[in-house]
């Protein structure tokens, strides 16, 4: 379901970096376009808590608009998974170093998640003094993420990691996560970092190329919801809204 939603009712699950947005809302401005909705699930409070284009959603917000285009799914739909991260390009001790030198964060030899593994062989859980176990997780991240080359994966086994990346120095396992958290996370603004989130959504709407003007200050949300009704009617009338089974493999994205 493609809705028109205002941007204010929509609430972030993640962290966003700052020079993310920034490029993003520079592209934006120059294509006019938004390219992709955002998609949403409905929390039990009504709030819209972005799934997939946090991003997209703090970018459009930048650059004054009131609302944008959301595709709701329900969540007894989604499936959710954890990226884990493998970072590059830096001494083993020297991430260990970073972590334990930073406040509240300490080491523990347990095997709980988070969890460090380096290529010497040591291991690590991440525990947190006094902060949620979100905060913990965005206190991690910010130790290594713009420092080292970051990759994100979703099997954090030795055997997988060393195949894709020969080169790698540690390995950030992730707990895992149900979307009742990431609902949490967003309801309560207690925030998740960015990229541990990967949601598999069915019937993802893509493409949607939807020029802005359509969605400008001088209309009102319903003569928005319109436009979009019209322009979806006209793309399925001239058999240009197609729905793929197969899996596919998206060689330049």
């Amino acid at each position: 379901m493609l809705r028109v939603v205002p941007l204010k009712r929509i609430r972030r699950h993640e962290e966003v970096d700052p020079l993310r947005v920034n490029r993003l809302v520079g592209r934006i401005d120059d294509e006019g376009i938004q390219i992709n909705p955002m998609v949403c699930s409905e929390a039990p409070n009504g709030d819209l808590v972005v799934l997939d284009g946090a991003t997209r959603t703090e970018a459009m917000k930048k650059l004054g608009m009131e609302h944008a285009v959301v595709q709701v799914v329900d969540p007894g739909r989604l499936t959710l998974e954890t990226w884990h991260h493998v970072v590059r390009h830096c001494q083993p001790g020297e991430i260990v170093a970073e972590i334990a030198s930073t406040d509240p964060l300490s080491l523990a030899d347990n095997e709980s998640t988070p969890r460090i593994q380096t290529v010497d062989g040591e291991s690590h859980s991440v525990l947190g003094a006094g902060i949620s176990a979100n905060a913990t997780l965005s206190a991690l991240v910010a130790t290594y993420t713009g420092k080292w080359t970051v990759n994100r994966v979703a099997d954090p086994t030795i055997e997988s990691v060393e195949w894709r990346f020969p080169d790698w120095c540690a390995i950030l396992e992730l707990p895992t996560l149900t979307v009742e958290d990431v609902m949490r996370a967003a309801v309560g603004e207690d925030l998740l970092p960015a990229g541990i989130t990967r949601f598999l959504i069915p019937e993802r709407a893509l493409r949607l190329n939807m020029d802005l003007s359509l969605l400008g200050p001088d209309r009102t949300q319903e003569e928005k919801q319109q436009s979009l009704d019209d322009l979806l009617e006209q793309r399925a009338n001239d058999g240009r809204i197609r729905r793929y089974e197969e899996t596919v493999f998206i060689l330049d994205d």
